[in-house]
């Protein structure tokens, strides 16, 4: 029972450091927040911050994994969806959209996190456990199920290599969505609107791996 209890106070507290953390990542860029700040908001000591990690690069990385974790419950769908592979895949691309409206300051951090990540400042040993994430439980290659099913049933060309056709999907997409999240639309004396950019690029993705048989 006493152990029991001392766990459920350090899985509290390890929660609390995770909130606090994304809590202030999400209001300014990571780099400009420190240790100190974050117990303060978490209301625990910086001993018992260390019981938890190691370092802020450490609660960093588990902010993105949060974050990621989140982007992908929310946008794929659950057993009961049906459809066609091309109208599942449609389904989920404007969920990715609906999210990155949402959630701007989310797609930020992961677009400095992929900056910070690619600068190879992080540790091998966090580089290593954030893979492991990323390739466990369909992280990585989340859209191969939904092509090949859109390529069984005929609603995606057959020429499509999952593969290849789920990460230029990925890459494309979430390289808009990131710099949406980061640009202020201009005033060219007409509004252009959020759904003006990106939804023909949602279009222009789905048309491709309908009728280009190139790919």
């Amino acid at each position: 029972m006493n152990e029991s209890w001392h766990q459920q106070v350090k899985n509290q507290h390890r929660e609390e450091i995770i909130t606090a953390g994304r809590e202030l990542f999400l209001q300014r860029n990571f780099p400009d927040v420190n240790i100190r700040e974050v117990c303060q908001l978490a209301g625990i000591s910086r001993v018992t911050f260390y019981k938890h990690f190691s370092s802020l690069d450490e609660l960093v990385f588990e902010v993105q994994m949060s974050i990621m974790q989140q982007m992908t419950e929310y946008i794929l769908p659950d057993s009961s969806v049906s459809g066609s592979g091309r109208q599942q895949l449609e389904a989920i691309l404007y969920r990715w959209v609906d999210y990155a409206k949402n959630y701007p300051r989310q797609l930020r951090f992961i677009t400095l996190f992929d900056l910070y990540y690619d600068s190879g400042t992080a540790s091998p040993e966090l580089k290593q456990q954030y893979e492991q994430f990323i390739n466990t439980e369909g992280r990585q290659g989340f859209l191969q199920p939904i092509l090949e099913q859109g390529i069984a049933d005929g609603s995606l060309s057959s020429h499509l290599n999952p593969v290849h056709s789920g990460f230029f999907i990925f890459q494309t997409l979430m390289g808009v969505l990131q710099r949406m999240s980061m640009t202020r639309l201009p005033d060219y004396g007409t509004t252009v609107a959020y759904d003006d950019i990106v939804m023909p690029v949602v279009r222009m993705l789905v048309h491709t791996i309908t009728v280009n048989s190139s790919q």
